[in-house]
């Protein structure tokens, strides 16, 4: 008669991270050998996983015959609580484009610190397939994704090349929209942006730059705010730059460009007559009075564009690893 085989005790990533007082980025990271982490506590984290006699409760590769013909798209945990344009035109897209082939689409949040929901998901083998909504520079999710083996996209532009990724050409359409500003008389253009935690951040950063350069114009650190994620801090920011008289404002995406408007307003300063104010991203939030110049991007193309990229994999078929959309800028009565 056979010896039967013992099975293997299982122990999950937040199990580890409890007992040795980490967080559940550091032993994924120890696990799958990527990310910046000590030896020391790469060697702490598989030295308790050998001592406990388990394994690490990790999916084996996807296959047909284990599919659940579910994708699962991540949000950053914060966006709950904004009514973004351009996470539910991407969305649209992705869940057009899943039907299409057969499967539904789930929703996860996650941030930088809390990765709980989309651990549960991956434990409990609720997806084939992921798409991240935004790309964030060292994104614990990446490890996880990895350490789980299971196949996903990003929204943006990632440092590693090899990572699949669907995006906007930021860099191209904030300098385009930079210069087409310079091009009407501007020259005290201040940029508003969101956290660089956030890639499309730091490339809409990189295009205003690039504008200011080609026409020879030395950039104003004090004209730059970035990290205005909160009210408080947008409204702070605008203060600061208020103070060092620009004659334009360049924002970073819709809402901030509708917050700040707003803002203005109360403070009696006149668009565009006291100050033009464009957005590096369009949406029917700046259709008010007057409306808002802005960059035109096709997030329901995207979304469908990254869902096709994931379910190409599941396919077994070879993709484009970076796939980039274009765009187009509109003026407006904001910047005449």
């Amino acid at each position: 008669m056979a010896e039967e085989q013992p099975t293997l005790k299982k122990v999950s990533i937040e199990q580890i991270a409890n007992a040795l007082g980490v967080s559940k980025t550091t032993v994924s990271r120890a696990l799958s050998g990527k990310g910046r982490i000590s030896e020391v506590t790469r060697s702490r984290v598989r030295a308790y996983v050998a001592s406990t006699g388990a394994v690490p409760a990790v999916r084996t590769l996807w296959t047909p015959e284990s599919a659940t013909y579910n994708l699962a798209m991540v949000i950053p945990t914060h966006f709950v609580h904004l009514d973004l344009p351009f996470l539910r035109k991407c969305m649209g897209g992705i869940s057009m484009m899943a039907a299409q082939r057969g499967y539904d689409l789930l929703l996860c949040y996650a941030s930088a610190s809390d990765t709980t929901q989309l651990e549960r998901q991956l434990v409990n083998r609720k997806m084939d397939g992921v798409i991240l909504s935004r790309a964030m520079a060292d994104d614990p999710c990446l490890d996880l994704l990895r350490q789980y083996r299971v196949p996903f996209v990003v929204i943006g532009r990632c440092e590693n090349d090899t990572i699949p990724q669907a995006d906007n050409d930021q860099v191209g359409a904030s300098c385009e929209m930079t210069r087409l500003l310079l091009r009407l008389g501007a020259r005290r253009i201040a940029l508003l942006a969101g956290s660089t935690t956030y890639n499309v951040n730091n490339d809409r950063i990189r295009g205003y730059l690039l504008a200011l350069s080609e026409f020879g114009i030395s950039p104003d650190r004090l004209l730059i705010q970035t990290g205005v994620e909160s009210d408080a801090q947008r409204e702070d920011a605008l203060e600061a730059i208020l103070e060092q008289r620009p004659d334009c404002l360049l924002c970073g995406d819709d809402r901030l460009a509708c917050d700040v408007m707003h803002s203005l307003a109360a403070r009696h300063i006149r668009v565009p007559q006291d100050l033009r104010i464009a957005s590096l991203y369009d949406s029917e939030l700046l259709s008010s009075n007057p409306s808002v110049s802005a960059v035109q991007y096709d997030a329901e193309h995207l979304g469908a564009t990254a869902c096709r990229m994931l379910l190409d994999l599941l396919a077994g078929k070879q993709i484009n690893t970076r796939q980039v959309e274009g765009y187009q800028v509109i003026l407006r009565e904001s910047t005449k």
